[in-house]
């Protein structure tokens, strides 16, 4: 029996023991033999279960009074962001803070996976301890490595205040940048090539009878030329970046013809249910957080989508611009064209911030290059059993395998999400083409395990 199969049982023995599945039995078996079947059924299964708990109109209340309370917190967080940012650390401040950090993560025997922990040495940290990027920004090196400093079991543990740190801070952000592309042995100057879609017709549907892929997703990271990361963006550098999207937006026709929402008009359950379907971002990861991507939350922050939910643009949730293309089929050929088109539309009114040796800019050096990431769900129960020949598989073409619930999730089912491994170094056609092989190579295998069946 594996891991997850083990859990699923220990699981619904634990459900069967505190007597939820006995309970929902009966509230299920109810609502079959209700005659006049009601409109919310949830609602019904609800005041079923629970006797004592609130009736319609107190759960509507108590629902209300939470919004409005999530509201108050979310001004309160955003009130508390502004006096934070009218205080400016001192030389000594930033050096002590620095000298601290760096000390409990050199000390941490346990957690010492992190690319930070790797490359930051004594000699760098003293060399760029006092070093700051130009005015008005004056980003520190505190600035980038603050969230790895709070949580050692980071994988990177590095982000980039504004463009200019890559520069300004280069002995660390560069061999880290090296290391987790594979380009150590690259000992060229300039490491990505120039942008390339290709030939976008030889890029094909993947799976057009529907057996395999549940849905395909291609994703570019991009930053406007001329403004900070969010961990130095103003509050009003936040509005002006939504408000120049969303400028841009309107010029879109044809299949990209959409409408934007800024977040803070969003209501709370539409949300949720934009998140469920993997529309809308959220925050809530822990590295983020403390690298401070969520001040002023949600000012500034908002979603671009065309009508059938096929091209979206995500404003200011970690880079300035996620733009995402998708389909519920195989069909990469067609996802990847309307990404390139989007860009270019996008490219007419704004210009994106590229680097001469790592080429566009994102604010976490793992995205460098490309910063594409293309993949597609994908259910594979035969490969799945055998997690070390699929785990083999995924390295030898270059793919990245993970739980459809994003990173660190396992895979249920036998459906995985499966996507490009590498960003920088190459072109995007390159990638959107491995992708595209490595796929077609996955589902033979499966079919060989299914004929032997």
């Amino acid at each position: 029996m594996s891991s997850i199969e083990s859990k699923r049982v220990q699981y619904r023995r634990y459900l069967e023991r505190a007597g939820v599945i006995d309970a929902l039995s009966k509230a299920l078996i109810k609502l079959y033999e209700e005659q006049n079947k009601p409109e919310d059924a949830i609602r019904f299964v609800r005041r079923f279960m629970c006797e004592s708990c609130p009736d319609d109109t107190q759960f509507d209340a108590m629902k209300a009074d939470l919004e409005e309370a999530n509201k108050t917190i979310s001004k309160l967080e955003q009130d508390l962001e502004r006096l934070r940012s009218q205080i400016k650390r001192t030389p000594e401040e930033i050096a002590s803070l620095l000298d601290e950090g760096f000390k409990a993560l050199a000390e941490d025997e346990e957690k010492a996976s992190s690319l930070l922990r790797k490359y930051l040495t004594s000699e760098i940290l003293e060399e760029y301890k006092g070093v700051l990027t130009a005015p008005p920004i004056e980003a520190s090196l505190l600035d980038c490595v603050q969230s790895g400093f709070n949580h050692h079991d980071s994988s990177c543990g590095l982000y980039a205040a504004n463009p200019e740190c890559y520069d300004i801070y280069t002995k660390l952000f560069d061999p880290v940048i090296r290391d987790y592309h594979g380009q150590l042995e690259n000992d060229k100057e300039e490491i990505h090539p120039a942008a390339d879609f290709g030939n976008m017709d030889e890029i094909d549907n993947l799976d057009p009878e529907r057996k395999y892929i549940l849905s395909t997703r291609i994703r570019i990271a991009r930053n406007i030329e001329g403004y900070p990361y969010f961990a130095k963006l103003s509050e009003q550098q936040f509005n002006e970046i939504e408000e120049k999207v969303r400028e841009a937006a309107e010029a879109f026709d044809g299949e990209l013809l959409g409408a934007y929402y800024s977040l803070k008009d969003i209501a709370s359950d539409t949300q949720s249910e934009m998140v469920a379907r993997h529309i809308l971002f959220k925050r809530g990861d822990v590295y983020l957080q403390s690298a401070g991507c969520y001040r002023f939350w949600p000012i500034g922050r908002g979603i671009f989508h065309n009508a059938a939910e096929t091209f979206l643009i995500w404003v200011n949730e970690e880079d300035h611009l996620r733009i995402i293309s998708m389909a519920k089929c195989g069909d990469l050929g067609d996802v990847y064209a309307r990404l390139v088109k989007g860009l270019q539309e996008l490219e007419k009114n704004l210009t994106f911030g590229r680097h001469p040796r790592y080429g566009a800019l994102t604010a976490c050096p793992t995205n460098l290059g490309t910063t594409l990431r293309a993949s597609v769900h994908i259910r594979l129960p035969l490969l799945a059993k055998d997690q070390e020949r699929l785990k083999t598989m995924a390295n030898d073409l270059n793919l990245q395998i993970r739980g459809t619930g994003g990173e660190h999730t396992a895979i249920t089912d036998g459906i995985m999400d499966i996507s490009n491994r590498r960003r920088l170094g190459f072109t995007e056609f390159e990638l959107v083409k491995s992708l595209q092989e490595g796929i077609i190579t996955l589902i033979k295998a499966e079919q060989e395990l299914e004929a032997k069946e």
